[in-house]
C-alpha cells in the first residue's frame, strides 16, 4: 500500500504555484478575452490538481478540480470567453481550493464543503450528461490521464505495476509545420516499444492525421522519465514531451473506482514529472525554507567562532596560524555567499498573487485600476519577502480604495476614466527597493493637519511652524486616518504605522511622497539579508556597539568648541550642513570627552542625517545579527545584538531612534 501522505507537502506546494496559473489565466481572459492557448494552460493545470489530488486522497478538491476542467475544455472547444458570472464562478473555485489547500497544510485534512459551488458550475453546461455519454461510448477514464481505458486496459496497467514496472502516459508534442507526422508518429511508437510495452494510444499510429498537434502513448517500462524523454526527444520532429506516472487502479471493470488511486504527478516538459524532479532529477532540488535558516544560523556561529580564532591568532602572534585563518576566512566568505544566495527568489513569489487582489478590490470598490508590476525578476532573501507581505497588502489596499477616485471624478479633474497602480522592485547599490506608486488623489497636508490638531497631536500654533514634510509624517502615526468614512477595504492611512514599524524593524525604511490631485507613491528600502550585515564597530567609553553600514555616510573628526547649542540641542556645522549631534551620554552613562578633536560618524535614516560622537572607531566588519529578548526591544535604541572576536556582545544600535 502506497503511504500518499508523504506526497502532501510537495502537492500543496505544487498546487499553490498552479493555482496561480490559473489565476492569471482568468485575469488574462477578463482583460484581453478568449485565447485558446492560455485557456489550455489552465485546463493543463486543473487536469494536474484533480488527478494529485485524487492521488492521495483529497476528494473535494479532486471533485472541485474536475468540473473546472471540463468548463475549460468546453470553453477551449467553443473557443469561448467565459461571461462574466463564469468567470467568477472560476475565480470562487480556485479560491476554494486555496483554503481547502491552506487548511491542509495546517491541520492535514479539510472539511469545506464544495457541492454547492460545483452544483452552480454545473448549471452553465450538462457536464454530467456529457461525462455519462464520453464514459458509455469509451469506456472509464483515469483521472489524471487524458486516456480514456477500457476494462482491459485497466487490467494491463495493474498488471504491469504488479510486475514491477511503471506506466507512465506520455503526450508528444509536434514541432510547429511539422511533415510526414504519420511516419513520425510511427517512429516514435516504435522507438518507445523498444523501451517497454505500449499499452494504448490516442490517436493510433495508423489514426495519425497532418492535421494533429501531438500524439499521447500509454507505456509500461522499467526505465525512468528522464530516459523516456531522453528518446522521445531523439525521434525528428518531437518538441515537447510530458511524462505523467499512473499507480494503478481498483479491481472493479465497472468504471473508475471511488477510491481509484491515480497518476502520482503533475506533468513538467522536458519528460520529467514535477514531483520527481523536484526530489531527484534536473538542476534543482526543493529545500524547505526552514532548513535554509538553520543552515544559515549555523554559519552565523561558525563565523562568529572564526573572528575569536582570529583574534586569539593575532593575541599570540602565531604567524604560520594566521596564514591558515586568513584562508579559512576567505572559504568561509564564500560559504556564507553560497548560503544567502540559495535563500534568494525573486519578488515574483509574492508580487504575483497581487493583480489578483487588485481586480478583487476594484471590483469591489466599483473602479476601474489598470495595475502594472515591474522587476519581478529582482532577487531578495526569502525571510524578508515573507516579512513585507503584509506591509504590500496594506500600501496597495489603500491605495485602490482611497487613492484612487472613482471614475467619474476623475473625469471631472481631468484624468483618464481608469485609474493607476504601480508595483515596482529595484536594487539600489546592495540593498531592495519596492515603490507603490498611484495616480490617485494624493494626500492634502492642509487636511492631516486639521486632523492633527482634532487628535490633540500637536496645537495650531504648532502646526503653523512645522514644514509639509513633518505634517505628512503624521499618517504613520498609529490609528491616523483622514478618510472620513473607513471601508470595509481600508482608509488612508489605516495601517501604514504597522507599515513603518515593520520595514523598520528589518533594517530598512519607508519613505513618503505625495502631491495632491497627482497622486502617491511610497517607498520600501530594505537591506539585502536579515541575518549578516555589514557594520562600523565603534567604542563609546568602554562599550563597544555596531552601527549597520547602510546608516554610515561617513567618519569625520568633530571639534568639541564648534558645536554649539541651539534650543537646547547641540549641533555641529559639516561644510554647508548644520547637523544634530547625537546626545547617546543621556542613554549610555556618560560620554566622556577626552579631547577637544573627537572621532564622530554622520549616521543617516529615514533621510534623516545626525553626527555621532564616539571615542573611538574600530572599523568595518561582518556581524551576525542576533535577535533581542523582550525588555531590550523595548528600550527602542537597539536593532539587535552581535557576539564580537573576544566573545563578548555588542548591541547594534538603531540609529533611527535617535535621531
Amino acid at each position: 500500500m502506497v503511504d500518499k501522505s508523504k506526497y502532501l507537502d510537495v502537492f500543496i506546494e505544487e498546487a499553490r504555484e498552479n493555482l496561480q496559473g490559473v489565476n492569471n489565466v482568468l485575469l488574462e481572459l477578463e482583460e484581453k478575452g478568449f485565447s485558446e492557448e492560455s485557456m489550455k494552460v489552465a485546463y493543463r493545470v486543473v487536469h494536474t490538481i484533480k488527478g494529485t489530488a485524487a492521488v492521495i486522497g483529497i476528494e473535494p478538491i479532486s471533485e472541485l478540480a474536475h468540473v473546472m476542467e471540463d468548463l475549460f475544455g468546453i470553453l477551449v472547444e467553443k473557443k469561448k470567453t467565459p461571461e462574466k458570472k463564469l468567470l467568477n464562478l472560476l475565480f470562487r473555485g480556485a479560491d476554494t481550493i486555496e483554503k481547502m489547500i491552506g487548511q491542509l497544510e495546517k491541520d492535514g485534512t479539510t472539511d469545506i464543503k464544495v457541492e454547492g459551488l460545483i452544483a452552480e458550475m454545473k448549471e452553465f453546461e450538462d457536464l454530467s450528461a456529457k461525462n455519462a455519454v464520453a464514459e458509455k461510448e469509451n469506456g472509464s477514464e483515469c483521472q489524471g490521464t487524458s486516456l480514456i481505458l477500457d476494462t482491459e486496459q485497466k487490467k494491463q496497467v495493474n498488471d504491469a505495476i504488479g510486475a514491477g514496472k511503471q506506466v507512465y502516459e506520455v503526450a508528444v508534442t509536434y514541432e510547429k509545420k511539422l511533415k510526414f507526422k504519420e511516419g513520425r508518429a510511427f517512429q516514435l511508437v516504435r522507438r518507445l516499444a523498444q523501451m517497454g510495452t505500449i499499452i494504448t494510444s490516442r490517436p493510433t499510429a495508423a489514426e495519425v492525421k497532418e492535421e494533429d498537434d501531438g500524439i499521447t502513448i500509454l507505456l509500461a517500462t522499467q526505465e525512468n522519465t528522464e530516459e523516456i524523454g531522453k528518446a522521445a526527444k531523439d525521434v525528428i520532429g518531437m518538441e515537447e514531451v510530458d511524462i505523467e506516472l499512473l499507480m494503478g487502479f481498483k479491481e472493479d471493470d465497472t468504471g473508475p473506482a471511488e477510491s481509484q488511486e491515480t497518476c502520482d504527478a503533475s506533468r513538467t516538459k522536458e519528460g520529467t514529472s514535477s514531483a520527481e524532479k523536484s526530489i531527484t532529477t534536473g538542476n534543482t532540488i526543493r529545500v524547505k525554507s526552514k532548513l535554509l535558516d538553520q543552515l544559515l544560523d549555523l554559519v552565523g556561529e561558525i563565523m562568529i567562532n572564526n573572528i575569536r580564532i582570529n583574534q586569539i591568532a593575532t593575541d599570540l602572534k602565531h604567524r604560520e596560524l594566521k596564514q591558515t585563518l586568513q584562508n579559512n576566512s576567505r572559504l568561509m566568505t564564500e560559504m556564507q555567499d553560497i548560503v544567502l544566495r540559495t535563500r534568494m527568489v525573486p519578488v515574483d513569489f509574492i508580487f504575483k498573487r497581487f493583480p489578483r487582489m487588485v481586480r478583487d478590490l476594484s471590483e469591489e470598490s466599483k473602479k476601474d485600476v489598470e495595475f502594472t508590476m515591474k522587476g519581478n525578476d529582482i532577487e531578495i532573501d526569502r525571510s524578508l519577502l515573507d516579512e513585507i507581505g503584509d506591509s504590500l497588502v496594506h500600501l496597495l489596499r489603500n491605495a485602490v480604495d482611497h487613492g484612487i477616485e472613482p471614475a467619474e471624478q476623475r473625469k471631472a479633474n481631468g484624468k483618464p476614466a481608469k485609474g493607476t497602480l504601480i508595483l515596482s522592485a529595484f536594487r539600489e547599490q546592495s540593498s531592495i527597493v519596492i515603490t507603490v506608486e498611484d495616480d490617485g488623489r494624493g494626500m492634502d497636508p492642509a487636511k492631516i493637519a486639521k486632523k492633527a490638531v482634532q487628535k490633540g497631536l500637536v496645537t495650531q500654533e504648532e502646526v503653523e511652524r512645522l514644514d509639509e514634510k513633518k505634517i505628512l509624517s503624521f499618517v504613520f502615526l498609529p490609528g491616523f486616518s483622514t478618510a472620513e468614512k473607513v471601508s470595509d477595504i481600508s482608509g488612508r492611512g489605516v495601517g501604514l504605522d504597522v507599515v513603518k514599524t515593520k520595514i523598520e524593524g528589518l533594517g530598512g525604511f519607508v519613505k513618503m511622497d505625495t502631491k495632491v490631485g497627482k497622486g502617491t507613491k511610497f517607498t520600501l528600502k530594505l537591506p539585502p539579508s536579515m541575518s549578516i550585515i555589514r557594520a562600523m564597530l565603534v567604542e563609546v567609553n568602554n562599550e563597544k556597539y555596531a552601527i549597520p553600514l547602510e546608516n554610515v555616510r561617513e567618519t569625520v573628526r568633530v571639534n568639541m568648541d564648534q558645536v554649539i547649542e541651539v534650543a537646547h540641542q547641540g549641533v555641529f556645522r559639516l561644510r554647508n550642513e548644520v547637523l544634530p549631534v547625537l546626545n547617546i551620554h543621556s542613554e549610555f552613562g556618560g560620554l566622556v570627552i577626552e579631547h577637544k578633536d573627537m572621532p564622530a560618524i554622520i549616521v543617516e535614516k529615514n533621510e534623516n542625517s545626525a553626527v555621532l560622537v564616539v571615542s573611538r572607531l574600530i572599523g568595518q566588519q561582518e556581524i551576525v545579527v542576533k535577535n533581542l529578548g523582550r525588555d531590550l526591544r523595548s528600550a527602542g535604541f537597539f536593532s539587535g545584538a552581535t557576539i564580537l572576536g573576544d566573545g563578548k556582545v555588542a548591541m547594534i544600535l538603531d540609529v533611527g531612534a535617535f535621531i
